[in-house]
């Protein structure tokens, strides 16, 4: 799985570099995240641009990761394409995490 980070100004962002996030991944990738988190990152932007198809394991990995932050913790997300947010909206996601068009939106949402 290849996912790339940086920080910028105390935000984590993510870039997951894989055209599916389903059960196959699903697992892994919240590890990964929750690594992260465990190391202190409360503030996380997820680039997901390059992704095709999320499934419900996707979803729920996102979810999970947004509790493992706790109640100071904030994620957004951005590049989603059609048919991924379609999936956020079709499974109501989208009043859970802040749904961004722009890296720089994204960046404005985490830090509001």
């Amino acid at each position: 799985m290849q996912i790339q980070t940086k920080a910028v100004n105390g935000v984590l962002t993510l870039s997951l570099d894989e055209k599916r996030l389903d059960s196959k991944l699903a697992v892994g990738f919240k590890d990964k995240v929750g690594e992260l988190i465990a190391s202190g990152n409360r503030l996380i932007v997820f680039n997901l641009s390059a992704v095709d198809f999320i499934d419900s394991s996707g979803i729920g990995c996102l979810v999970t990761c947004l509790k493992l932050m706790g109640p100071k913790g904030k994620i957004t997300i951005w590049g989603l394409k059609p048919p991924v947010e379609s999936m956020f909206k079709l499974t109501r996601m989208d009043r859970v995490f802040t749904l961004c068009s722009t890296e720089e939106q994204a960046l404005q949402a985490v830090n509001s």
